[in-house]
């Protein structure tokens, strides 16, 4: 290296400074983490950030496209010509789904111009955001649904105070804390999300008759299939529901022990497969030992956005447990993805016996993951 010139490395000092910064002294685990950490906060550094910035705008100078956005849910676009003009909407309740995943979904009443043409439809609160989020696309906010200082008018058959309750945002808040009060939360983003649509349809034309809201408004399959035996389905019956993920791809671990500690490096993940409605999860891994009937060797990753190959390379410890005890032990690693509101979609899950491993030295592979299972390297 010396010999190419670098003004930088012109003497043994600048290749000891390499080399010491190439972490040989480290374990290869100590190596992967050390490493891994320095790219993440090179890449949170405001530096870093506005090259990313420049050069994303110059990728749109070049590669712009006039797709208009469409909604990830609707298989089709519809139009105000081919659905009829929208009257009135209104948010009638909210209903707690347990199939195939816990959580609730709003149905919504569509009333349009023809004579008599009521429809009902189901939307779960990630739906009226994604709506949202591909009006701004579209549209200044200044055109948006913002609801003025003054108490605004209530839609027809709000209940009593409705038009109270509305708050100065344009969208209810996705930020919740816990879940241990999800009907609450439940039922004050009924009242906020009732506000927000009847805005929306008496927003200037361009917005209330724009090919999105008209999409959003028109019944899907699972809509007419709940309104085939029953316009307000039940909790059980309701196909409409957030889909449960699918099970499957591999985890790469590292397994040592040493000093009565248990190192668990979660390194890699291959091959997860996207939830039901297509979009890539955001996983995270959680470990137990097992038999652990009061959970207190839970142990937990960060979350992954959006992405079917996570790469984690963190560190998992449990300290304090004798040789003799391991070998009586189940490591059961989950791979869930994360969702926020919704209870979390459980992606794959492996035990391992650590019985079958030799703890002499470090252990390192793939584990494949499935519903339930024992793991072999």
């Amino acid at each position: 290296m010396l010999s190419c010139g670098i003004p930088e490395l012109s003497d043994l000092e600048d290749l000891k400074y390499v080399y010491d910064a190439l972490r040989p002294q480290d374990s290869d685990a100590d190596a992967t983490t050390y490493f891994t950490r320095l790219i993440e906060s090179s890449l949170g550094s405001v530096a870093t950030k506005l090259n990313f910035f420049i050069h994303n705008l110059a990728q749109m100078k070049f590669t712009g496209s006039d797709a208009r956005p469409t909604l990830s849910f609707a298989p089709r676009t519809h139009t105000i010509k081919t659905s009829g003009r929208i009257r009135d909407v209104f948010l009638c309740r909210h209903e707690r789904v347990f199939n195939p995943s816990k959580g609730y979904t709003y149905v919504v009443k569509v009333q349009r111009e023809s004579p008599g043409e009521v429809t009902f439809v189901q939307r779960t609160f990630e739906e009226f955001q994604e709506l949202h989020n591909k009006l701004r696309l579209l549209f200044p906010s200044s055109l948006l649904p913002r609801y003025p200082p003054w108490t605004p008018r209530a839609p027809p058959g709000a209940p009593l105070g409705f038009a109270e309750c509305l708050c100065p945002h344009s969208f209810p808040s996705r930020f919740v804390i816990g879940r241990s009060r999800g009907e609450a939360v439940a039922e004050r983003r009924k009242e906020e999300l009732n506000g927000y649509i009847w805005h929306l349809i008496h927003a200037a034309p361009e917005v209330a008759e724009c090919d999105l809201i008209y999409t959003f408004f028109h019944p899907l399959p699972r809509d007419e299939k709940a309104a085939g035996t029953n316009p307000t389905p039940k909790a059980a019956d309701a196909t409409w529901a957030r889909p449960l993920g699918k099970v499957g791809g591999e985890v790469k671990l590292s397994i040592s022990y040493k000093n009565n500690k248990l190192f668990i490096m979660v390194m890699h993940i291959r091959g997860l497969p996207p939830l039901q409605d297509g979009n890539d999860p955001d996983p995270y891994v959680k470990t137990y030992l097992l038999p652990d009937p009061q959970k207190t060797t839970k142990r937990k990753t960060k979350v992954a956005r959006k992405t079917c190959n996570p790469t984690y390379n963190e560190m998992l410890v449990y300290d304090g447990i004798p040789k003799g005890d391991l070998q009586q032990r189940e490591l059961r690693l989950s791979v869930l993805s994360e969702e926020g509101f919704w209870e979390n979609i459980l992606l794959g899950e492996v035990g391992i016996r650590l019985r079958d491993l030799d703890l002499a030295q470090e252990k390192m592979g793939w584990f494949a993951l499935g519903s339930r299972g024992h793991g072999t390297l």
